[in-house]
């Protein structure tokens, strides 16, 4: 898909963020998926960084969310990162801290490029969870992250669910692509997957002079779900 400008009177370089938005909950470390994380990431890592172009045109940040959600590593090329943080146990799953994080957190990184003299494309977030929120008020944290007419700086999102997560709540969520692991797969083996995935899309979409948003083939044990048409009398 392409990706659309932030800001189109911007001259400058053009970049695109990404942000890696990881569940924390309990059950993510039992099932293995936060080892299957913390495996992929150096791969991403070293991936974005070793291709000039890719490292160029990007812009990573790795986000986790539990109780409370934390900027593990802030947005910043990936040349400049010494090594990818790990995410770690922690407890419940809640979505709202994550998009309330995700809103300020964009805002501000977006600011920050422009006084830096880029052009930004709207920023892709990728939403990992293996499991239902535990917070019941999560629609309006996520109706400010993404309502383009509250926030125009609102992000392209591409969700990956596992184990638990509910294919409805994925879907609801993606505002791009929704992905979530078949019935029977291990989900730190589909995790892995995931990350191959995250990295081959960062890749593909900044393979250019101007990055444009690619959504890779669902991964192995892994099927993309349909998002919502809106009927002709939808408004």
């Amino acid at each position: 898909m392409s990706a659309t400008l932030e800001g189109q009177s911007q001259t400058g370089e053009l970049v695109l963020p990404f942000y890696i938005v990881c569940d924390e909950s309990a059950s993510m470390a039992w099932n293995g998926g936060i080892e299957a994380i913390n495996d992929g990431l150096p791969e991403l890592h070293a991936s974005i960084a070793s291709d000039p172009l890719v490292n160029d045109k990007s812009r990573i940040a790795l986000t986790t969310f539990a109780d409370e959600a934390e900027v593990l590593q802030p947005l910043t090329l990936a040349s400049d990162i010494d090594a990818m943080p790990g995410v770690m146990e922690k407890a419940s799953t809640c979505f709202g801290a994550a998009f309330r994080l995700l809103k300020d957190q964009i805002a501000q990184d977006i600011m920050m490029l422009r006084a830096d003299g880029f052009q930004v494309f709207r920023p892709a977030v990728f939403f990992i969870s293996d499991g239902q929120p535990t917070d019941s008020d999560w629609h309006d944290s996520y109706r400010e992250l993404t309502d383009r007419t509250l926030n125009p700086h609102a992000p392209n999102i591409v969700t990956f669910g596992v184990d638990s997560a509910d294919a409805d709540t994925m879907r609801s969520i993606a505002t791009t692509a929704a992905f979530i692991a078949e019935q029977g797969v291990n989900p730190g083996n589909a995790l892995k997957e995931i990350v191959r995935a995250l990295t081959n899309s960062i890749v593909q979409s900044s393979s250019s002079s101007t990055p444009t948003l690619v959504i890779p083939p669902a991964p192995d044990g892994v099927i993309s779900l349909p998002l919502d048409v809106m009927d002709a009398d939808e408004t």
